[in-house]
């Protein structure tokens, strides 16, 4: 459904989502994010770090392997965390 919706919004749609995301992280980890940061090119890859940092607890990755799919091949981060936030929604 993100493709679709990222289809859809001409490539808005990540952006949108990057920002939820990292907002819902920082709400629910003792991460400190600054989702604001997903949004301004070159400081988006601080943005990154960070998310991957606070999802690695709900997805049971390294965040390090996060990062580097954010940067390579972001829809499967996307299936990771949103999956990962939505297991541990309905847990």
């Amino acid at each position: 459904m993100q493709v679709g919706l990222t289809v859809v919004t001409l490539g808005l749609y990540p952006l949108y989502w990057f920002y939820s995301t990292a907002k819902q992280l920082d709400a629910a980890t003792d991460k400190s994010l600054t989702p604001i940061f997903g949004v301004i090119p070159v400081l988006n890859f601080v943005c990154a770090w960070q998310v991957a940092d606070a999802a690695e607890a709900v997805t049971d990755q390294d965040k390090e392997i996060l990062f580097i799919l954010f940067l390579v091949f972001g829809v499967l981060s996307w299936y990771w965390i949103q999956s990962g936030i939505n297991q541990t929604a309905a847990n």
